[in-house]
């Protein structure tokens, strides 16, 4: 049983859509069983349970209004069972069935995990682009993941996951606020992402790659059914029977062991999807991070990062068409650098700040700067 919590204050020091301040708090209490020692001819088997509470709004809900979300645990206030999976594993594969989180498992970065701006964590290439931003924080959906690892360098996972996790086509998370409400298929579709991982033996370096599909319907972006803009026209648009994209991502230690005292590493990861049916065309995000940069703190982690998401040119033609008057969103880029102090195994604080250029995607609104603080436990 486990318990962890997170308090995070915000103030948005200028630009964005306006001057303000948040505060927000996570708590997510988690269980989890493993079967004890197995024969090698039999499965192992563990069971996993968590329920998530979210209190307060933050800085993009509140005052940013930045299109990639500058904090990775604002959601809607609510308490739910979050998580939830049996899993069975054996020689070097594993299968898991239940109610997952794709971003847990998929298209992540170690050093990335270190920032608070939502692109570095579940990406913009795949986040804008699927329905209510697919299997991903604040809200699991059925699913099932299977891993194989062939080697200790190389791995192999497939997830399929149900087509939209909130099970509301207008993204209303009410629906969906304690948790308990599963959709599964029909119009929703599915969501698939598989991703394989190569790290040669002795090697400083780590590479990812993978792909998407959702098979629902995706409307384009710009065309009606006769090919013309549908912002002129008034048509609907052209339906697509389905969406996907491909992503890649590589790791390297510069300096040291991976997460030792001492050691630098850098990240880069990107992803592109077509721009018919798609907000964003591409996506990019990047950055260092050095463990144990200050004497005698051998666990304090400084990172520093610059994400970017493209708005399709369709799209952005397509605003232009529909209003001439405002400028057409062209892109939304982060620069973000974050510290964590280590104060023990159960406490950690975070401060982090965060230029955004372009925020909600077009010159609309003054390039933002924002300070956020965060306070995490474990227990």
């Amino acid at each position: 049983m486990g318990v962890d919590t997170s308090i995070e204050a915000s103030a948005g020091l200028s630009g964005g859509a306006k001057r303000g301040e948040a505060l927000h708090a996570l708590g997510l209490a988690h269980a989890a069983w493993t079967q004890a020692a197995p024969t090698t001819d039999t499965p192992r088997f563990s069971v996993y349970l968590s329920a998530m509470a979210l209190a307060g709004q933050g800085p993009t809900e509140r005052y940013l209004g930045d299109f990639l979300a500058a904090s990775n645990s604002e959601g809607h206030q609510s308490a739910r069972l979050y998580s939830w999976w049996l899993q069975a594993e054996r020689a070097g594969w594993s299968l898991r069935g239940g109610v997952l989180l794709a971003d847990e498992e998929f298209t992540g970065t170690t050093m990335g995990a270190n920032f608070f701006n939502s692109a570095f964590g579940w990406p913009a290439f795949i986040s804008a682009n699927t329905v209510n931003t697919g299997p991903a924080f604040y809200v699991a959906a059925p699913g099932l993941r299977l891993d194989y690892r062939w080697s200790e360098t190389a791995a192999w996972r497939l997830g399929v996951y149900d087509g939209d996790s909130f099970d509301s086509p207008t993204g209303d998370p009410h629906l969906t606020r304690h948790g308990l409400h599963y959709g599964l298929g029909g119009d929703q579709g599915w969501f698939l992402i598989s991703e394989a991982d190569f790290a040669p033996a002795g090697g400083a370096t780590r590479l990812t790659v993978g792909a998407w599909l959702h098979t629902a319907e995706f409307a384009d972006v710009h065309d009606d059914a006769l090919g013309q803009p549908y912002a002129l026209t008034g048509r609907a648009p052209r339906p697509h029977d389905s969406n996907h994209g491909l992503y890649a991502a590589v790791e390297h230690t510069i300096a040291g062991e991976p997460g030792q005292p001492g050691s630098i590493e850098f990240f880069a990861r990107g992803g592109f999807s077509p721009e018919d049916r798609n907000a964003i065309g591409w996506a990019l995000d990047t950055g260092f991070g050095w463990t144990g940069p200050i004497p005698g703190r051998p666990d304090d982690v400084a990172a520093l990062g610059v994400a970017h998401a493209r708005f399709g040119s369709r799209y952005a033609d397509n605003a232009r068409l529909a209003d001439p008057a405002a400028p057409a969103p062209d892109f939304e880029q982060v620069i973000e650098a974050s510290y964590t102090i280590k104060l023990g195994a159960h406490l950690n604080l975070q401060p982090d700040l965060q230029f955004i250029r372009h925020p909600g995607g077009s010159t609309a609104q003054r390039d933002a700067l924002a300070f956020l603080f965060r306070i995490n436990s474990t227990y």
